[in-house]
């Protein structure tokens, strides 16, 4: 007995630094469910209507850092897509790779390389009411140009740098190798600058996509991003210049707005955006609106329970835009409702 337990505490000797060392990491994720139910005018689709349970970028994920010394810091995180409904069609669980990077934090700033959010779509975040997921966000107009191409995405195969904040000013830039819609290897590249404080929010942010559409033609987009809170409401505006390639020496461009609000009271939250997509080209009523409202009332700081509305009407010229069903007719028009619960951990 006496020989097992001296065995006992060598191992646990020579364990207790392996535990130490990853005292640093958190467990983290979020479940966002809801059940929805969408229809359209359209009668040129074999489905006009749709009833479904949509997973919200649910998602768990591991994270943590190591002190270096001198200020400097390794980081790293690891998280997946996780989809409760089974909808995403994955073998397992887990179906695909979310924000995950490793790298270095300093006084410099931070600087890493994985699979993260550009700062275009990043710019958004502060007014965008829906987690940039499911059926009902504005990431389903806003962000989106002519040719059905989102610019609310993240990308892969990343370096990203972060600069320090300073009185409320910072900036992020991201550079990518990807293999095109053309099948050649191109630099995207992804920058933003912020400032946020005093209850003020302003981004400028601008994406450049080598060969999206066209080999040796760039599409572009530019947006502008300002917010204001005062107590405990928020108003928020979005504009965004987006250029898509019709040929390999000439471009289209768009411009697209979105205005929004969001306002608390006690445990409930209200919020609501108006999004519009501009005619593309100069061409006539090749634009879509959208208007979506959100309650949500929080039982706790990790578990609310939300309910929605959309309307979504392309212009009577196009058929680009949807939220959850097929547009099979020009000008057609979406509307749906849904409930949902999220729990944050």
């Amino acid at each position: 007995m006496k020989k097992k337990l001296i065995a006992v505490a060598i191992a646990t000797a020579f364990a207790a630094p392996a535990f130490a060392d990853n005292s640093n990491v958190e467990v983290y994720g979020k479940i966002n469910v809801n059940g929805e139910s969408f229809n359209t005018n359209s009668t040129a689709v074999a489905a006009a209507s749709k009833t479904q349970f949509t997973n919200n970028a649910s998602r768990f994920g591991v994270k943590g850092k190591e002190d270096l010394g001198d200020g400097l810091n390794a980081i790293w995180q690891l998280e997946a897509q996780f989809d409760p409904t089974g909808n995403g069609g994955a073998s397992g669980p887990f179906n695909g790779t979310r924000n995950s990077q490793i790298g270095l934090k300093g006084d410099f700033g931070t600087v890493f390389m994985g699979n993260w959010d550009t700062p275009y779509k990043v710019a958004h975040n502060k007014v965008e009411l829906f987690d940039n997921a499911g059926s009902f966000s504005s990431g389903k107009l806003v962000g989106v140009n002519a040719g059905g191409k989102t610019y609310v995405t993240r990308q892969s195969n990343v370096l990203q740098y972060w600069t320090p904040s300073v009185n409320g000013l910072s900036g992020q830039v991201a550079l990518s190798r990807v293999t095109s819609a053309k099948t050649t290897t191109v630099t995207q590249y992804s920058v933003a600058g912020n400032y946020n404080a005093d209850g003020i929010y302003a981004a400028l942010a601008y994406e450049n996509r080598p060969d999206q559409t066209f080999i040796g033609k760039a599409d572009t987009a530019t947006r502008l991003v300002g917010a204001y809170e005062f107590g405990a409401a928020l108003l928020g505006l979005t504009f965004e210049r987006l250029t898509t390639a019709t040929a390999a020496t000439t471009t289209g461009s768009q411009s697209n707005w979105e205005l929004t609000g969001k306002y608390k009271f006690g445990a409930s939250t209200l919020g609501a955006f108006y999004a519009q997509n501009g005619d593309f080209n100069g061409v006539a009523n090749t634009g879509a609106k959208m208007v979506s409202l959100r309650y949500g009332y929080n039982f706790s700081k990790r578990t609310e329970l939300w309910a929605a509305y959309t309307n979504l009407k392309n212009d009577s010229a196009t058929k680009t835009y949807k939220a959850v069903l097929t547009p099979g007719s020009l000008g057609a028009t979406e509307s749906g409702f849904g409930l949902g619960l999220s729990h944050t951990f």
